[in-house]
């Protein structure tokens, strides 16, 4: 599976970053793939809309709206019946190309089986004494 259209980047890992959204947690889980060959997080509009726990059948409509002189976009995707369901991304607009706030990575409780130095800020620290020390 091609990380972006015309490249020949292949993910060599899959995880879940927190994308600044306008909801009641202030952010969507969103599933990414790590490949060292791209320098930036590639999301799919789709998956903004999966991270909402929202079925794509149930989209009216979606847009990006770019606010040129503002430096902004937003993405919108309009819930076919419910408003409240709405996707709502603001960022920024660099070289005409969306980008959303900073990612927000997990960070997980040290007890969660999942949870790693990469996943948790407590076992991040207990690590790495570099780390440690500069926070």
């Amino acid at each position: 599976m091609p990380a972006a259209v015309n490249s020949d980047a292949v993910p060599k890992g899959v995880g879940y970053l927190h994308v600044p959204a306008k909801n009641a947690q202030g952010y969507l889980s969103v599933q990414t793939f790590y490949t060292p060959y791209l320098r930036t997080t590639v999301i799919d509009e789709r998956d903004l809309v999966k991270a909402a726990k929202i079925r794509m059948k149930d989209i009216e409509s979606d847009s990006i709206t770019k606010h040129k002189d503002a430096g902004t976009f937003t993405y919108h995707s309009k819930h076919h019946t419910n408003s409240s369901k709405d996707v709502i991304i603001h960022g920024t607009l660099i070289d005409d190309k969306c980008y959303t706030g900073a990612l927000i990575p997990p960070n997980l409780d040290p007890s969660d089986p999942k949870a790693t130095p990469a996943t948790s800020s407590i076992l991040a620290l207990e690590s790495d004494s570099e780390f440690a020390e500069q926070c």
